[in-house]
């Protein structure tokens, strides 16, 4: 690269640079939290919060039943999966070379 071009590039990034660092600068002051007491968002807030307290509640009435598994019924119930067989994936040490695999190739 010449050096004119290398220059040019240099002076681009340290105005990037500095604009970069003016615009954080000035969102800064933006970051403040403000907090306004609007009733109505408070009021929504506070309907909000009671509802789910009340979902809360009606979670915690529940009741399960725990018979149903220990009917006869259901433990003489059979599973007709087929068992998974664990097969190693990978190489051992992933940075040594590969082997090369061989196959044969159909001869015209």
């Amino acid at each position: 690269m010449s050096k004119t071009a290398t220059n040019l590039i240099v002076i681009l990034g340290f105005i990037t640079i500095a604009f970069a660092g003016y615009y954080l600068y000035i969102q800064k002051d933006n970051a403040t939290l403000v907090t306004k007491t609007d009733t109505h968002a408070t009021q929504e807030m506070l309907k909000n919060a009671k509802v789910f307290i009340g979902y809360g509640e009606t979670l915690r009435k529940v009741t399960l039943n725990m018979a149903f598994f220990e009917d006869d019924r259901f433990r003489s119930l059979n599973t007709y999966t087929t068992p998974i067989i664990e097969q190693s994936v990978g190489r051992n040490n992933p940075f040594t070379r590969a082997s090369k695999v061989q196959t044969s190739s159909p001869s015209f």
